[in-house]
């Protein structure tokens, strides 16, 4: 039975859960906090919600972390202590066939520790915080011309200390180039916008990673704007344009950038 497992039953944990269990692609969600009953509270609101929004998804709380054991894809949500790299190596070890999708917008590090301590190999870890960012800006360009988000396409870059910014030359606004529908004072107070919004709400963070986890095992022909390590020995994980075959592999990538727009409606 293909199930998802995320570790971290505060507010972006509550708000992933929700999200992947109303998409329903999964059958089974479990949630995972070590704080007793948390996740199983949580998750028990989110089951009852099922009949109301027209979802069945199992979803499930749970204390331990042997809940995650042969998940098909596991999240790393809220920030869980002591050490979220240890627990980064806990989920590895109990399903080291699923990719782990780091959600948390100050992840970005954890991600690069997991990967330089060879707590998990580079292409088990990614980090979704990236798409979130882009989904903001795609939101801010398109209040700002008064179009639908569905018609803007936002190219991503990612700076050293997890804040990611529009890259304005790979953005495009209903099919022309952004600099061609932006003056460039429009484009520096939409970025300053950004910067202010950063990090992204729960709900947005939640909304991302549920993409991310479901192209992580079913795949999608869609790219995803996400933080992803290559070398072992780096500090900072790049933001890269990444695509996922169908039972967890990474596809491909277009290193520094990635592309969210028209092509992400799915």
């Amino acid at each position: 039975m293909p199930f998802v497992a995320i570790l971290g039953a505060g507010p972006l944990g509550g708000a992933l859960a929700y999200a992947l269990a109303a998409r329903g692609r999964f059958d089974e969600v479990r949630l995972i906090d070590p704080e007793k009953t948390l996740a199983a509270g949580k998750a028990l609101d989110i089951l009852q919600s099922g009949p109301v929004d027209g979802y069945s998804t199992r979803v499930s709380g749970s204390a331990s972390l042997d809940a995650a054991s042969g998940a098909w894809v596991t999240l790393l949500a809220d920030p869980v202590q002591p050490d979220p790299l240890t627990h980064l190596k806990e989920l590895h070890r109990r399903s080291p066939g699923a990719v782990i999708v780091c959600a948390d917008a100050g992840h970005q590090l954890v991600l690069a520790r997991a990967v330089a301590t060879g707590a998990v190999p580079p292409d088990r870890v990614v980090g979704s915080a990236p798409s979130a960012a882009a989904a903001a800006a795609r939101a801010l360009i398109a209040l700002a011309v008064d179009l639908s988000p569905s018609a803007v396409q936002v190219g991503v870059l990612g700076g050293p200390d997890g804040r990611c910014a529009v890259a304005w030359d790979q953005t495009s606004i209903d099919g022309l180039p952004a600099e061609q529908v932006l003056r460039r004072e429009q484009q520096a107070a939409l970025d300053a916008r950004l910067a202010a919004l950063w990090p992204p709400g729960p709900l947005t963070l939640g909304a991302a990673a549920a993409r991310v986890a479901e192209a992580a095992w079913f795949g999608a022909r869609r790219t995803f704007p996400a933080w992803w390590v290559t070398d072992g020995g780096v500090s900072t994980p790049a933001v890269a344009g990444l695509r996922f075959a169908p039972n967890g592999q990474v596809r491909g990538g277009a290193a520094s950038m990635g592309v969210a727009g028209a092509a992400a409606r799915r």
